[in-house]
């Protein structure tokens, strides 16, 4: 299959769902179908729209968040814990912790909120 086209099976499937078949309906229109096959469906859909959306990979995408902060992804040590927990009753804002921590914004937050402590917005 081509990387920007759907598979006449999943089309097909795509189509039925549009058109507002249930996926029991979808399934005795073509007894050769399975549920795995309505999700495979959906499955390229969303890999299409995706590759519609930003035309670039999810590895370029990676390497494009680490560019900007290189800890991105990466596991927290007790010792980063104790030395945010310290910045943050040093009111330190989110934006200057993530780039203290080379971490995104959204990862200082989820980080702070599972030490139980509550970043400003």
């Amino acid at each position: 299959m081509e990387p920007n086209k759907l598979s006449d099976k999943s089309r097909a499937i795509l189509e039925a769902i549009a058109k507002g078949h249930t996926y029991e309906q979808i399934l005795v229109q073509d007894l050769a179908w399975t549920y795995h096959d309505i999700f495979q469906a959906a499955n390229e859909a969303l890999g299409l729209a995706e590759f519609a959306g930003t035309k670039k990979s999810y590895d370029e995408r990676l390497a494009e968040i680490k560019q900007a902060y290189p800890k991105a992804y990466q596991g927290w040590t007790s010792e980063e814990d104790v030395r945010l927990t310290e910045r943050f009753h040093a009111a330190v804002s989110v934006k200057e912790l993530a780039r203290e921590f080379q971490r995104q914004p959204s990862a200082i937050r989820s980080r702070l909120a599972k030490l139980s402590l509550r970043a400003p917005n």
